[in-house]
């Protein structure tokens, strides 16, 4: 594949593949745990990096998948990202997404009990993947340097937004040479 060749998005009848799939996966989280999981809105409406996303908006629940990523990794996407999406969804409905980690012990017994191993992310190659690529920012705490993106910068700067490293626990604060 040369360097600028842009994937072409799953099918529809892939697209159909990957709703019975994440329906199937829907059934059998039902049956193991004794309750019935309504299925959901399935989009493929995803873009960048990311795979598949469990999204709720106030009482709307859907998923959302990456249909050039599925093109390009189709068999893995419908066995792991198809499932790693399911869990999220299964995750909330029996715990709540306010009291447990997103990728926490919770998770990670409902990935294993669907026969998944639970990997919170996927290291794909993204040559062809339509990507967006952000503007970053070097914002320093008590032990490194950090880059944000041009979306959480703006948050600080307009709304005093507040950014805590995940290491030391330090504040973010703007680092001297601003732009990366």
């Amino acid at each position: 594949m040369s360097r600028n060749q842009i994937i072409t998005p799953i099918s529809q009848q892939q697209q159909a593949e990957v709703i019975a799939a994440t329906n199937r996966c829907i059934d059998r989280a039902s049956v193991l745990y004794g309750r019935v999981f309504e299925t959901l809105p399935i989009n493929f409406d995803l873009q960048g990096r990311c795979a598949g996303m469990y999204q709720v908006r106030g009482s709307m629940r859907r998923i959302r998948f990456n249909p050039w990523l599925f093109a390009k990794y189709y068999q893995d996407s419908i066995s792991d990202t198809v499932t790693h999406e399911v869990a999220h969804y299964i995750v909330d409905r029996l715990y709540g997404l306010k009291r447990v980690k997103p990728h926490g012990a919770e998770w990670k017994k409902i990935m294993l009990d669907l026969g998944a191993i639970p990997k919170a992310t996927a290291n794909y190659d993204l040559t062809g993947i339509p990507t967006r690529q952000y503007q970053r920012f070097a914002y320093s705490c008590g032990c490194r340097t950090h880059r944000l993106t041009a979306i959480r910068h703006r948050k600080i700067i307009e709304y005093g937004a507040k950014y805590l490293c995940q290491f030391c626990h330090g504040r973010l604060v703007a680092a001297p040479q601003e732009t990366l």
